[in-house]
């Protein structure tokens, strides 16, 4: 497979045609020159060119239109083109996804690391989990068409800097240019929350939304918190100084919730084991017992929705988007945490800003920020630079 110069195409026609077979999945050559205007030779000779990058593949002839004439050929992406890799980087976890060029996920996985908050022994971890991510899903180092870089923090993603974060006390750490010296393809680094918007409008539950909100919820025994992400007519937005979405909300966590519920914990079918060892219960046993039924659970899944709700309720009322998507672990619960929020939003907000509001879980659960790091490449590599239908060169 030959994709090491796939990163090239820098003429806006050929961005353009590409993006519509990606969005389209099969269209033919004659479609592509009524929807962007251009001369039908013009098409030819672009995906010619996309079709020697093996960018594109030939699916075969169409059907004749009801006029006769010859049969169409048929484009498609060509998938296993290149491939992205994402990188949620966490205190103590590294979570990692491989995405084909059309965002179909082949490899997601976890891996612990030492919370030492050290930037060399983090920019070291993160290597060495992509390596070992590559390595596992037999991906050519060739085929690599860039990587991102999802951090809970303050980012500046420009100039690929990240100044405030949870997991070391350092400011301003220039992450990319860093990682540049461990990795020769495109690296994007952005905040985890913005990373996972990305991942939703991309691969997840907001493809079909221009104006939405992204809530990443972090939840455990000893953390308690929500990151916002914001896409506004389609693109992320950072605000002045990369802080659009930091509210600096804090939830209660697991340990506290539990512990309003303690005497009900003997209600709990699975839950009522950990009466006296409270300390061996984590996220992933509540969400576990919430699934299957467990009272005591889903309590505390519910307080934690209306927590949710309260605090998103605001950023609802001001932006009115058109979707609000939960991400994270509690995701994963989908109408047990949904319904809470709603009940919060409906009671705080006006009727006409809730009334078309879809409350949704994002459909990648704890792995939602990795694939969003993942799509931050696609994204990149898919842009058309802004311009209007009349404005693209006919030629």
């Amino acid at each position: 497979m030959q994709t090491g110069d796939i990163r090239l195409i820098k003429d806006i026609n050929a961005r353009l045609v590409l993006d519509l077979i990606r969005e389209n999945k099969v269209i033919s050559g004659a479609e592509l020159a009524k929807i962007t205007g251009m001369r039908p030779s013009t098409i030819s000779n672009i995906l010619k060119e996309l079709k020697a990058k093996n960018l594109i593949v030939n699916l075969g002839k169409g059907e004749s239109t009801e006029k006769g004439g010859k049969r169409p050929y048929l484009w498609g992406l060509n998938q296993d083109a290149a491939y992205v890799v994402g990188v949620d980087v966490e205190l103590g976890e590294i979570t990692t996804a491989i995405l084909k060029l059309n965002g179909e996920s082949i490899y997601k996985n976890v891996f612990k690391t030492q919370k030492n908050g050290d930037v060399k022994e983090i920019i070291k971890q993160i290597e060495q989990t992509i390596n070992q991510s590559l390595s596992k899903a037999k991906i050519n180092t060739k085929d690599v068409l860039g990587i991102g870089v999802a951090v809970a923090g303050v980012v500046d993603a420009k100039n690929g800097i990240v100044m405030e974060t949870d997991i070391t006390q350092q400011l301003n750490i220039p992450f990319r240019s860093l990682l540049e010296k461990k990795f020769p393809y495109p690296l994007v680094i952005e905040n985890n929350a913005n990373a996972a918007a990305i991942g939703a409008k991309w691969v997840g539950s907001a493809r079909d939304a221009k104006n939405f909100i992204i809530v990443l919820v972090e939840w455990d025994c000893n953390v308690g918190g929500m990151g916002i992400g914001l896409v506004l007519n389609g693109e992320l937005y950072h605000g002045a100084n990369y802080c659009a979405g930091e509210l600096n909300v804090h939830l209660p966590n697991l340990t506290t919730v539990i512990n309003t519920l303690r005497n009900r914990l003997p209600e709990g079918k699975i839950l009522k084991e950990y009466a006296d060892k409270l300390h061996q219960l984590d996220v992933y046993t509540v969400i576990d017992a919430a699934k299957k039924g467990d009272s005591v659970a889903r309590m505390c899944i519910n307080i934690l929705g209306h927590h949710i709700g309260q605090n998103i309720a605001p950023a609802i009322g001001l932006i009115n988007p058109e979707k609000l998507v939960i991400a994270g672990d509690v995701s994963e619960l989908e109408e047990m945490v949904i319904e809470p929020v709603n009940k919060e939003i409906e009671m705080i907000t006006l009727n006409l800003v809730h009334s078309n509001l879809e409350v949704t879980t994002s459909i990648h659960g704890r792995y939602s920020v990795a694939m969003g790091a993942a799509s931050l490449i696609l994204n990149e590599f898919f842009k058309v630079v802004l311009i209007k239908k009349s404005e693209i060169v006919p030629l």
